[in-house]
């Protein structure tokens, strides 16, 4: 079920409404347990069978494991979950490849294609295990005891689909604690899932049928209409994936439950390190925690660390999405991270004020022009599209609505991420807060019918 539907958003309301009428701290477990189920099932109800055995087995191993510390038991854990990743979504591709490989050689190879179907959210409830079990194994978390509890953990539907990666050393201890219900929390809970759901529909979705009209045929394209669309899609995938983190961070809000922050202002690092700090920060911590320490990380000389960065790189872009075109993504990013880091010391002698300037107008030119991969359906398309940034003609028919919508947000960073952090709405006047959301309303009222899944909600 979609965050920005009416179903889900009437929905919602009820489940809030039943969580806090509820007395029992455990049925309130349980009404958060079947509602997540419910919504995950909403688009494919065979998903639900996969997601409670996958909570079933993580919790007799996350048992298990803390009785009797195993490597072969953590290894088992992980690759069970990982191998479920693997099928679902990279076993097509894999096939592809072989294929590919086998006319290489003048070999035709037949073999049989799984299904093109993958759970939502798998990716994202993978990583989620393997964090938890490998956690449990290094005795920074005791296994949980109580199913009910773990249940929600793993289900809980603000965070399920498209995250963020709750980690179960923060949130666990929450699901333990009954909290009295707090007015002024579920007032913010509400104010960001309103604000969410405007940076959706009010701005990444307006974009979005730009972006994708343009990538559907990019030789059609004019050379100005190819370079508004580089900038349109940083800004419809920000908006998008923005705004649904702040959804599921305000629904957390309403039951009264803190999921983690996703994102810090990314566009406004003047570095590629910093962006990474800032851009899908629970994915950020996953991969530098349990992947790239777990090689070694920096510790171990110059072209080593960066060995390590272009594998951690490398399989962070191919998470996103069975391709060439995600490695491609993650692997670039390595590679201007190693530049930084070989040409620090130079940088360090440049003074001026600049220097910060430079820095943010080059970071963001780099993350804009790499999404251009991230963003292509093939290599072929994205080929067709480097050469209308070049030598396109200039088309006279520019949508200026989308222009201004797409400069005036990627200008408006600093205010935007103001409005949704901290203590808003709390903190503004009561004529500004209404009026700001009476402008938001308004907006989505007028943008509504352009309407899209959330990119990252088919990672």
């Amino acid at each position: 079920m979609l965050f920005h539907s009416a179903t889900f958003l009437v929905s919602v309301v009820v489940l809030i409404a039943l969580f806090w009428a509820t007395p029992s701290h455990r049925l309130r477990l349980l009404w958060l347990f079947l509602g997540s189920v419910v919504f995950y099932g909403w688009s494919h109800w065979p998903s639900v069978f996969l997601l409670l055995a996958s909570i079933a087995v993580n919790y007799a191993i996350g048992r298990r494991l803390e009785r009797a510390p195993s490597r072969r038991l953590l290894a088992f854990g992980v690759i069970a979950n990982l191998s479920l990743l693997l099928h679902f979504k990279y076993s097509r591709f894999l096939i592809d490849q072989l294929i590919a490989l086998g006319h290489l050689f003048g070999q035709e190879l037949t073999v049989p294609k799984p299904s093109a179907w993958a759970p939502l959210g798998i990716s994202f409830f993978t990583f989620q295990m393997v964090a938890y079990l490998v956690d449990v194994h290094r005795k920074q978390l005791a296994a949980e005891k109580d199913l009910l509890v773990f249940a929600v953990f793993k289900s809980f539907f603000a965070q399920l689909v498209a995250g963020p990666i709750v980690r179960g050393k923060e949130f666990l201890p929450q699901l333990h604690q009954k909290k009295p219900f707090d007015p002024t929390r579920l007032h913010r809970g509400a104010w960001l899932v309103f604000f969410g759901l405007f940076m959706k529909v009010g701005v990444a979705d307006v974009i979005g049928d730009f972006v994708d009209f343009g990538w559907k045929d990019p030789a059609s394209l004019g050379i100005n209409n190819a370079w508004l669309i580089v900038y349109a899609y940083a800004a419809q995938l920000l908006a998008d994936f923005w705004g649904y983190s702040t959804m599921a961070v305000g629904l957390g809000l309403c039951f009264g439950l803190d999921l983690p922050v996703n994102f810090e202002n990314p566009y406004g690092a003047t570095s590629l390190r910093e962006f990474w700090k800032r851009w899908h920060i629970t994915l950020s911590v996953w991969l530098r925690d349990y992947l790239y320490i777990s090689l070694g990380g920096g510790r171990v000389g110059k072209v080593r660390a960066a060995l390590n960065r272009l594998i951690t790189m490398g399989l962070g872009g191919l998470w996103h999405g069975p391709g060439w075109n995600f490695i491609l993504w993650g692997v670039f990013h390595a590679l201007w991270m190693d530049v930084e880091q070989f040409t620090e010391k130079t940088r360090a002698k440049w003074s001026g004020r600049w220097k910060p300037v430079a820095g943010w107008f080059i970071t963001f030119h780099v993350v804009v022009f790499l999404w251009l991969p991230f963003r292509a359906p093939s290599m072929e398309k994205l080929s067709l599209f480097t050469d209308r940034l070049l030598h396109g003609a200039w088309d006279i028919n520019t949508p200026m609505q989308v222009a201004v919508l797409t400069f005036g947000f990627l200008l408006a960073q600093k205010p935007l991420f103001a409005l949704a952090s901290g203590e808003r709405p709390q903190s503004l006047r009561p004529w500004l807060e209404w009026g700001l959301a009476g402008l938001m309303l308004w907006l989505l009222l007028a943008y509504g019918n352009a309407r899209q899944d959330f990119i990252y909600r088919v990672f």
